[in-house]
């Protein structure tokens, strides 16, 4: 295929950002690995990610980065014979690895004629493929970062040899062209997903919450497989409705009473967030790299955010803060314009 070298990485971002809750449980079985601690990992996973993803395409060095994420996950299936720096540094070396995966892959998205189908496809399929390791998980208990190490080497090793011919010269972006009024919206989607377990538990809602979070992968995938279908005229109109509608649910979850309504708006969300993101992704097709970035910075700096929130106001502190990142996010100040919107 001829998209293969953008596609294969923009899916594998996917699985190891969805598969992250079950592999950075496996980390805090390291001895000396609490939760918070392996929390702090996955956020560094993510900001090493985000930095990369914004630099220029770095040669050779970024064609190789196909072998190190697989690498890293190796390594860290080795957890408890490695101290907790080395589970920091591999970590590190996850997300810079990741990060220049993705930022080589979005620098090809200019020379597509459709960005839109080929995100939607690319998280379709990494969403799918998520959804997969999740039922391998739960029927037979492996480790998880042997799967991951397998899944990324496969994925990446079908990728084109020959290196993507990427328009290099960077015009300058003014601070007003950055999509940065998603960042609130971001951050708190990131502490949407934080959260979920920790409200299912305060409800008496603890039993059955996992399978709703699993089907949530599902809801996703149709929601980016849906996305795919819309023409460019539609898509300022649609972004708008799906990120506003993720943002609805999101706040609606942390009312729920009772674990059917939490599961349903989960899966609301989860079909809604991912109906935005390709959106998102191919509106901005001309810096793809900074907004995906931007994106990671959020999710990186949602935990913390979350937990913040928290402490002050309780969970419907934490929906309110939801809804209205997303009417932050579609103030016209923001600045996005767009060619394609």
């Amino acid at each position: 295929m001829k998209h293969v070298p953008i596609l294969m990485p923009l899916s594998l971002g996917a699985i190891v950002i969805n598969t992250m809750p079950v592999w950075l449980a496996e980390l805090a079985g390291h001895q000396q690995v609490s939760e918070p601690l392996a929390g702090g990992f996955g956020s560094l996973v993510l900001l090493a990610a985000a930095v990369a993803c914004v630099g220029p395409i770095w040669g050779k060095f970024a064609h190789a980065a196909r072998l190190f994420i697989p690498a890293s996950f190796a390594i860290l299936a080795l957890g408890e014979r490695l101290p907790v720096i080395g589970l920091g540094l591999c970590c590190i070396l996850l997300g810079v690895a990741l990060g220049l995966a993705t930022n080589r892959a979005l620098y090809g998205l200019r020379q597509v004629e459709d960005p839109l189908k080929l995100v939607s496809a690319a998280l379709t399929f990494g969403l799918g493929v998520s959804f997969a390791i999740y039922l391998v998980l739960f029927s037979f208990s492996p480790n998880v970062m042997w799967i991951l190490a397998a899944t990324s080497l496969i994925l990446l090793m079908v990728m084109a040899d020959n290196p993507l011919v990427a328009d290099r010269r960077l015009k300058h972006i003014s601070s007003s062209s950055l999509p940065l009024g998603y960042v609130p919206f971001f951050v708190m989607m990131g502490a949407y997903w934080s959260f979920l377990e920790l409200y299912g538990q305060s409800i008496g809602a603890k039993d059955g919450l996992a399978l709703w979070l699993l089907f949530s992968l599902v809801a996703g995938a149709i929601g980016s497989l849906v996305a795919g279908w819309f023409p460019s005229c539609h898509w300022p109109g649609l972004r708008t409705f799906a990120l506003l509608a993720a943002a609805i649910t999101g706040a609606a979850s942390y009312i729920s009473p009772n674990l059917n309504l939490l599961g349903l708006s989960i899966l609301a969300n989860g079909f809604f967030l991912f109906l935005f993101f390709p959106l998102y992704i191919s509106t901005h097709q001309d810096r793809a790299p900074v907004a995906m970035a931007i994106y990671l910075l959020g999710f990186a700096f949602g935990g913390l955010a979350g937990a913040f929130i928290l402490q002050i106001s309780g969970y419907p502190g934490l929906g309110l803060t939801i809804l209205a990142s997303g009417l932050v996010a579609i103030l016209p100040r923001q600045g996005l314009p767009s060619r394609r919107s």
